[in-house]
């Protein structure tokens, strides 16, 4: 086994036990968490695997470091497109729920004038039933 395969599995590893922590500690979502474990288990598995990659890379040209920094970017790649995916989800839910809360307080209001001008036509009737008195509230 390489020193970079070595490396790479310690860095899974770790991964795996920091993702742990978060998740336990509720930093982090079980969704995410389960994401991330998947991640740490992929480069346990793939370490091993990496010597005889890189080896037919080399064929194509590429050397083992830049080859293994092309596998990392376009990994880092997907999961930006994924956070994407979810951070849109999200943007839609909050739309969602602020028009929801604007119609519910608009239909609130509605109620509310309608209340209010129940009771003033309640006072006003009070009012026409008892000619020459003063009715002492305000509606």
């Amino acid at each position: 086994m390489s020193i970079q395969a070595a490396i790479m599995m310690a860095g899974a590893v770790g991964l795996m036990i920091s993702t742990v922590v978060l998740v336990r500690r509720r930093m982090l979502s079980v969704r995410y968490g389960f994401g991330w474990l998947a991640v740490s288990i992929i480069g346990l598995v793939g370490a091993p695997l990496l010597g005889t990659i890189t080896s037919q890379a080399r064929h194509l040209g590429f050397t083992a470091t830049g080859f293994s920094l092309g596998v990392l970017i376009a990994f880092l790649g997907l999961i930006c497109l994924q956070l994407s995916i979810s951070l849109s989800g999200l943007s839609r839910a909050i739309q969602d729920l602020s028009e929801h809360a604007a119609l519910v307080e608009h239909r609130l209001q509605e109620l509310e004038q309608d209340a209010h001008g129940a009771r003033g036509d309640d006072a006003e009737r009070t009012r026409a039933e008892l000619p020459g008195r003063e009715v002492g509230w305000r509606a």
